[in-house]
């Protein structure tokens, strides 16, 4: 199963441009998307008002949509960010855009959010990925610690544009990684194209 991952950065159309550029990835996990302004459609998401937030997209049938916000506002006391979780042929997929925390950064409101997205999970193979927010060694640390508790591994991390840590990343559960890649596009995130099979 071919699947993209992509923080859009808000950017108009763009989840639709790359869905056309990637061959049509079978399923799309996406951050900060700008719904309203996508001609692709997505089954499943979780996002405000004016259409920002996460989805997840599918040639396949999604089921059992799940929308997780975090337990903590953003930096002004507005913004929760948001989560989408869904199944797709047996597997859960997650689009995870994680509490940013700027310009404080706090590890323990990152990992609370991580904690109520595993709450949602069933049992079962599972890919946890998106745009973690991991702005250092210790936000990764801490979050690679509570997904393997819940049986996760990291299986890639890619790069983000002028900085030595990665923000995004994929975990896997019950799944196997045969081929990655990342490549630039519009938004200011690389993203990623995973080829994933059951283990």
């Amino acid at each position: 199963m071919r699947v993209l991952v992509q923080n859009l950065q808000k950017r108009s159309g763009l989840a639709t441009e790359l869905f056309n550029e990637h061959d049509c990835p079978e399923v799309m996990l996406v951050q900060e998307i700008n719904l309203n302004s996508e001609s692709y459609s997505f089954q499943a998401s979780s996002v405000s008002s004016m259409g920002y937030g996460t989805a997840i997209g599918s040639k396949f049938d999604v089921s059992n949509v799940t929308s997780v916000l975090s337990p903590y506002a953003e930096f002004g006391g507005i913004i929760h960010k948001k989560t989408t979780v869904a199944s797709i042929k047996s597997i859960q997929f997650v689009s995870f855009h994680g509490y940013n925390g700027q310009p404080f950064k706090n590890i323990d409101k990152l990992i609370a959010h991580v904690e109520a997205v595993l709450a949602k999970l069933s049992p079962g193979p599972a890919l946890f990925a998106g745009d973690f927010n991991s702005w250092s060694p210790g936000h990764m640390d801490r979050c690679r610690q509570y997904l393997e508790s819940a049986g996760f591994h990291l299986a890639y991390s890619w790069p983000y544009p002028g900085r030595d840590q990665p923000l995004d990343h994929a975990f896997l559960r019950g799944l196997e990684l045969k081929r990655s890649e990342n490549y630039t596009c519009l938004s200011d995130h690389k993203g990623a194209i995973l080829e994933l099979e059951l283990a």
